[in-house]
Order: C-alpha cells, then sequence, then structure tokens
C-alpha cells in the first residue's frame, strides 16, 4: 500500500533550490562572468595581471611605453576572446540552457513550498523490464493503482545501484519527491525482500518500446497508473511476447 504526504523542504535541499534561483538569466552576462572569473584560469590570470604589470612599467619608463604595451595587450585581449570565444560559445550556451532550465523547475518547487513523502509496503514483488538505458519498474500500489518508475543507469539514479544489489526488493520503501520538478531527493529500502519474479525480460527494440508506454498510458517516473497491478502486468508481458 503506498501513502503520500506532504513534508517541510529540507534545510539543505532549500538552501540548493534557492542557490539555483538566483542564477542569472542573461547569456551574454553568464558568458563575461564565465570568461573573467575563476571559471577560466588564464583568462582570470591575464585580468588580474595586466594592471600591475602596467602599472610597473608606469612607473619606471613613463607614459609612452606604458600606453604601447596597453596597446598590445588590448590587442592581444581582443584576439584572445575572438579565438576562445568562438570554441567555447556553444559550450557556454548549453550550459546556460541547463542552468535556466534548473533554475525554472528550482523556482517552481519553492513557490510550491513542500516536498512529497511516500512510503510504500510491498504487497508482492515488484515486476522489472530492462532495457537499453535501465529498468521500468511497476509495483502494487494498492487500490487497484500501480506505481511506474522509471530508473537510468547512467550514474545519476540512485535507485540503479539499489536495483542491481536487489533492495528494490525489500518490504518497505521511503523516498521523498520535489513535487513540480518531480526530482527525487531521497529513497530507501528496508525490511525483509519478497520472493523475485525471476529475471527481468528484456524490451530490444525501439518498436517494443513505443508500444508498452503507449499502452499503459505514456507515464513519467514516479507515476500512478489507475489500473491493478496484475492487469499491467499482463498487458506489459502480453506487448514482450
Amino acid at each position: 500500500m503506498l501513502s503520500v504526504e506532504s513534508v517541510d523542504i529540507p534545510p539543505r535541499v532549500r538552501a540548493r533550490l534557492e542557490a539555483s534561483s538566483a542564477f542569472v538569466d542573461n547569456v551574454t552576462e553568464f558568458a563575461r562572468e564565465d570568461l573573467v572569473g575563476f571559471r577560466r584560469p588564464l583568462a582570470a590570470a591575464f585580468a588580474l595581471t595586466a594592471p600591475i604589470v602596467l602599472a610597473m612599467v608606469y612607473d619606471t619608463f613613463g607614459l609612452t611605453p606604458t600606453f604601447k604595451l596597453a596597446s598590445c595587450y588590448s590587442i592581444v585581449a581582443v584576439a584572445g576572446l575572438y579565438l576562445v570565444g568562438r570554441n567555447m560559445w556553444p559550450e557556454l550556451v548549453a550550459q546556460f540552457e541547463a542552468r535556466t532550465e534548473e533554475k525554472r523547475r528550482a523556482v517552481a518547487d519553492l513557490k510550491c513550498g513542500f516536498s512529497e513523502l511516500s512510503f510504500l509496503v510491498l504487497s508482492r514483488p515488484p515486476y522489472f523490464i530492462a532495457h537499453k538505458f535501465g529498468v521500468l519498474v511497476f509495483v502494487d500500489a494498492g487500490d487497484f493503482r500501480t506505481l511506474f518508475l522509471s530508473i537510468a543507469n547512467d550514474g545519476t539514479d540512485p535507485r540503479w545501484r539499489l536495483y542491481k544489489s536487489g533492495e528494490l526488493s525489500r518490504r518497505i520503501w521511503r523516498w521523498l519527491r520535489l513535487p513540480v520538478s518531480r526530482e527525487l531527493v531521497r529513497f530507501r529500502t528496508e525490511g525483509t525482500k519478497v520472493k523475485a519474479r525471476g529475471s527481468a525480460p528484456m524490451i530490444k527494440s525501439i518498436d517494443a518500446w513505443e508500444a508498452i508506454n503507449l499502452a499503459i498510458g505514456e507515464p513519467i517516473d514516479g507515476a500512478i497508473i489507475h489500473r491493478p497491478f496484475e492487469d499491467v502486468v499482463d498487458a506489459v508481458q502480453a506487448l514482450l511476447d
């Protein structure tokens, strides 16, 4: 049986969300900060040492040599900005877009103001389906409902380690999510293990993937399918056969 309650966002998570929500959403300013800030050590070193060198030259040799050296610095700086910027611009744009999306999710989660704490007691073993990028999980959530999880094997999802170690077969699951972004903050299992169903079948083609996804209503990770568990499993198994 699955139960969900609203709880306060943990302080550490709230602090991270607030930091993400403060991100500048101007790509030009982001690029400037990235170039002259300490994220680009060579550019930062150039920006810090140039005034010192010019001051030393002025103090030793006077205005004219200082002006000539400043002109050389300007030419080098402009050329460096052009050459480096041309190569790093696509990378900066990709980083900016990722940070902007992170900010959008953070603002939405903070505005919502709470997180979702879920507690599940397994009444029967989960049904796993493996695929190239991870595993799909179907769990009996009680009241003629089925919990759907999509676990990635890219190293970013903590549930993948639990799946590989067999810990997802334990009877009690607890996890915490942010309500808007659906970010998984915490996930753990405990208790005795339920008997496994056997090795997980493999989705071998994109056609089978699309058929299964359509048959279960194209749910996202953590969604509730409002159909009995056995009906969902039978429907999926029929598409795999």
